[in-house]
């Protein structure tokens, strides 16, 4: 069964890390974030270090309360309970 096999070999497959989740296809099918930069502010009162994407480092503490968080690193950002994300400076 020749056929089966030039129809299987004829099938392109992708994966999913082909193209990463935050990135969306622009004009031109040129790939470009949807995330800017944003403002998180620190409601704790001790020190919360949170390491981004790319091992950027953001220290928040009671002195240090608010940070301009790297467009990749904003999903992360999100998922402290402690952070809230606020319209500017």
């Amino acid at each position: 069964m020749n056929c089966c096999g030039q129809k299987r070999q004829g099938l392109q497959f992708t994966s999913s890390t082909d193209t990463p989740a935050h990135k969306a296809e622009g004009e031109n099918n040129l790939t470009t974030t949807d995330q800017k930069p944003a403002y998180f502010r620190y409601n704790g009162n001790s020190e919360l270090q949170v390491r981004g994407i790319f091992h950027i480092t953001y220290t928040f503490s009671a002195q240090r309360r608010q940070f301009l968080v790297h467009s990749e690193d904003v999903s992360v950002m999100r998922g402290y309970a402690d952070l809230t994300e606020v319209k500017g400076p």
